[in-house]
């Protein structure tokens, strides 16, 4: 008797891993089919300028679209997203300067990468979330590329990238943003510019920036990692619902709420350089998502 029960367990566990490793195989081969396609597509011509109002303008962008937050102030790159530790994979901030270890890129590459989320090889980049900033207008996306194109060139050399299976499972289940150009329509028609306005709909045209972590509807999201906290609702049905704008300008400023909250290291509060007027306008999207 003790016999058959050991073959049935022994079966049932056979049966288990093997299931368990075509499930994986399926997952291993289709992330891969996805990380190795090769997207057709035609940069936009973009005139970038040179002057010195667009570069200041082009610095104000990279700090509120999040580059600066991910690359660093000097754009060398090296902030760990997911370290070796990390049963995700291995992901650190490129150096996007043309320094040792960092990027030679033309205008076309520039626009490649921020529009379409792609690589010299047209190949999906990875965890880089230009579908948060592809939308922005030819003006703003001309005078971002002036700044970073004039970068002093840093040289450092970042970790190789890598995906473990934890991370290969999820980005198969679609949990894990891996592949932005997946999340682009490549087709897009772009506004020559967006006038500034104290209005909402300015607002979500900074705020998109912030999906990335809190979701399309600003509602918040799981953790990205096992060490941060769960990503908080921030429209008008979370804690910033009950705010004045006043309450949420200080919040960004000093990275302390109204409730007296400190907030986390994981939100980049200190690298948001919004003016005024902009967190206005982010507060009023905020506050007409329902």
């Amino acid at each position: 008797m003790l016999k058959k029960i050991l073959k049935w367990t022994l079966g049932i566990i056979g049966s288990l891993v093997l299931l368990i490793a075509i499930f994986y195989a399926v997952v291993y081969f289709r992330t891969e089919s996805r990380i190795n396609k090769v997207y057709t597509v035609t940069p936009q011509t973009l005139k970038i300028p040179t002057d010195s109002a667009s570069y200041v303008k082009g610095n104000h962008i990279a700090e509120i679209r999040g580059c600066k937050g991910c690359h660093g102030h000097d754009l060398g790159g090296g902030r760990a997203f997911q370290d070796e530790k990390s049963p995700v994979g291995v992901l650190y901030a490129a150096n996007i300067t043309p320094g040792k270890g960092g990027i030679d890129f033309k205008d076309e590459d520039w626009i490649r990468v921020l529009r379409h989320g792609l690589g010299k090889d047209n190949k999906s980049l990875w965890f880089m979330p230009s579908h948060d900033i592809y939308h922005i207008s030819n003006e703003d996306m001309a005078a971002l590329i002036c700044y970073v194109k004039q970068q002093p060139a840093v040289d450092r050399t970042i970790p190789a990238k890598s995906l473990k299976p934890l991370g290969r499972i999820l980005t198969f289940l679609d949990k894990f943003p891996l592949l932005p150009a997946e999340m682009i329509d490549h087709n897009a028609k772009y506004k020559e510019m967006v006038p500034a306005a104290i209005t909402a709909e300015y607002g979500r045209y900074l705020g998109i920036t912030c999906h990335g972590c809190h979701g399309e509807n600003m509602k918040g999201a799981p953790a990205h990692d096992p060490k941060e906290p769960p990503i908080p609702d921030v429209s008008s049905t979370g804690h910033p619902g009950k705010w004045k704008d006043t309450d949420f300008i200080t919040a960004l400023r000093t990275g302390r709420t109204p409730e007296g909250r400190q907030l986390t290291d994981y939100m980049p509060w200190k690298e948001i350089t919004y003016t005024d007027d902009e967190m206005k306008a982010v507060f009023l999207y905020l506050q007409s998502i329902k």
